[in-house]
């Protein structure tokens, strides 16, 4: 089975897809924006890199995308579900006219030789697996940080960067300016993360995680629950329905341990979890365990931490 994995420019989350997919294909192809992408996607375990010019805007690029895939016709192609990637992939799906699972948690191959892939459904509460049985390429776009990075370090392969002449079929958009996003949530690439599930309470007991995430150089996370009464926007969701995170550190408060939120955060490196529960299934998930008030225990390592700053 031959498989491509697209790579956006400036992101890394495709490496982690091009190591998977390492594990179910027999060819891995990169299929990059830039031609400083090749490299570390080759490092990664990549066979082959093609090189996609960017097109004026990403509804030409969609049309690049299906043109490249006609011409690599590959088994199965895999896409970061970035904000980007998934417009890319549902685009490039349809110009195919092929199946596309969205926001993958997991991927496989079946006995038949079939990319086997799996998402959360009915809210979280199910996981559904399905399969493209029938048209091709095979497309899934798969959560960033579902997979563990790859080391890219040492000596790239020498492999051949065959760059694909394709042309959109026509340019759709004319920028007339851009203002980019303030205070921009960017749970998957932080190394320290300062969660919360309902137990907090309220938008004011999230102000404290935020003023502890801002010492520690982190960013806040927040369980389905916490996000559902209101207490925290729905970019800072952790778990099923929300984004995986690996995170080298990750300190939760007041939640309770549920599985839809503790798949999002099994990955991290150190978890230490702080509710006031002796009994609550959080502290199966976590490597440290405070059993005691959310916010006396916050209160204490703010105080602490400004006193160092």
């Amino acid at each position: 089975m031959t498989t491509v994995v697209y790579c956006e420019a400036g992101h890394r989350h495709a490496l982690e897809l091009i190591a998977k997919a390492r594990t179910l294909s027999s060819e891995v192809i990169a299929l990059c924006e830039d031609e400083a992408a090749c490299g570390a996607c080759l490092a990664a375990g990549a066979d082959r890199a093609a090189l996609l010019p960017l097109a004026p805007d990403d509804c030409a690029q969609g049309d690049a995308v299906a043109a490249a895939l006609s011409r690599l016709a590959p088994d199965s192609v895999l896409f970061p579900a970035t904000v980007r990637g998934r417009f890319l992939s549902g685009w490039a799906a349809a110009r195919l006219q092929t199946g596309l699972t969205a926001d993958c948690t997991a991927l496989g191959v079946t006995p038949d030789g079939l990319l086997l892939q799996s998402r959360p459904a009915f809210g979280g509460n199910l996981t559904a697996n399905i399969l493209c049985r029938e048209r091709r390429p095979q497309m899934a776009s798969v959560r960033p940080g579902v997979f563990p990075m790859p080391e890219t370090e040492g000596n790239v392969p020498a492999a051949p960067i065959e760059k694909l002449d394709v042309r959109p079929l026509r340019d759709y958009l004319t920028r007339e300016g851009f203002t980019p996003a303030q205070n921009a949530v960017s749970l998957q690439d932080a190394q320290v993360i300062v969660a919360g599930g309902k137990g907090v309470g309220s938008r004011k007991g999230f102000d404290k995680l935020f003023r502890l995430a801002a010492l520690l150089g982190g960013a806040v996370g927040a369980t389905r629950s916490a996000v559902d009464a209101g207490y925290i926007g729905y970019a800072h969701q952790i778990g099923q329905t929300g984004v995986t995170v690996r995170p080298r550190l990750y300190i939760v408060f007041g939640a309770s341990g549920a599985i839809q939120h503790t798949v999002g955060m099994s990955a991290a490196k150190t978890v230490i979890a702080v509710n006031r529960d002796r009994l609550a299934p959080i502290f199966r998930s976590a490597d440290y365990g405070v059993a005691a008030d959310w916010e006396e225990t916050i209160d204490v390592m703010i105080s602490e931490l400004s006193e160092q700053a």
